[in-house]
């Protein structure tokens, strides 16, 4: 059977899917950082690398990357855990390509 969506996680998507994907990302990122993640992505067009970058570099910074994604969905979810922040920073970490 089909769920149908309600107006309010229609309209709120942003909200009903960081619901789902914090979760989840932040739990692969904890497999990354505690060496439990069975690859890393291929990071060699990455321009500071060059083919004498070690795997530790590149798992670190694959879990710079990862912190970066998580950032909006963790927003999303847990405003609260980032008044903290001014809004401008929040927003450029949000909105970071």
């Amino acid at each position: 059977m089909k769920k149908i969506m309600t107006k309010g996680e229609l309209y709120d998507l942003k909200y009903t899917l960081s619901d789902l994907i914090y979760p989840r990302l932040k739990e692969f990122k904890d497999k990354v950082d505690s060496k439990n993640a069975p690859t890393i992505p291929d990071l060699s067009n990455v321009e500071h690398f060059t083919k004498d970058t070690s795997f530790k570099e590149k798992e670190k910074y694959w879990s710079e990357i990862l912190d970066e994604m998580i950032f909006p969905f963790e927003y999303h979810v847990y405003p609260e855990n980032f008044e903290h922040l001014e809004l401008q920073d929040i927003n450029e970490r949000v909105e970071k390509d």
